[in-house]
């Protein structure tokens, strides 16, 4: 990279081998769990071991059922890192873009049930303006926040925190929010 040329484009998606891997390490610990419970109490190990998966499966089919993916404008992946602006996937082929002065935060919440918020300085500067709760997402408690869920991210948080830290403006280099 040349000093002319800015940072890199990155693109964060949802990857199919960590949603794979996360429901084989749930399915292996709900079998284990089982097959443990029953040798404690003297039982054949398989006794009772469709119920474990019964559980895992309406534990599945419940998640999914609660917070479909399509559903309302919440926002999803991909995410995409400009040098100039985020850009943001939504439903229906909605791209919203946000420059990097526009981005009054972008933080990374949660462990498990990974999600980050962006919230623009001037809504009306994104491209295309945000309206108020047009993005509304479930845990949005601000008119303009858009939530991206970071389920099975990649290539990985740790490279989002990274980016982020380098590419979003300090307070010095950011233009006052309008009044």
């Amino acid at each position: 990279m040349t000093a002319a040329e800015g940072p890199p484009t990155i693109e964060f998606r949802a990857s199919a081998r960590h949603r794979t891997a996360f429901m084989v390490i749930g399915l292996l610990l709900v079998v284990g769990a089982s097959v443990a419970f029953n040798l404690v109490r003297g039982r054949q190990w398989w006794d009772g071991l469709w119920l474990g998966l019964l559980c895992f499966a309406i534990l599945e089919v419940s998640r999914r059922v609660a917070r479909p993916p399509d559903s309302g404008y919440q926002a999803r992946l991909p995410l995409r890192l400009t040098g100039d602006h985020v850009e943001v996937s939504g439903p229906d082929d909605i791209t919203v873009t946000i420059a990097w002065s526009n981005i009054a935060r972008a933080e990374i919440h949660g462990v498990l049930a990974a999600f980050l918020v962006i919230e623009p300085v001037d809504p009306d500067r994104t491209r295309p303006p945000l309206k108020r709760w047009q993005w509304a997402g479930h845990g949005q408690s601000r008119p303009h926040e858009i939530l991206v869920p970071l389920a099975h991210l990649t290539p990985g948080r740790d490279v989002l925190r990274r980016e982020l830290a380098r590419r979003l403006p300090t307070d010095r280099e950011r233009p006052p929010a309008p009044r």
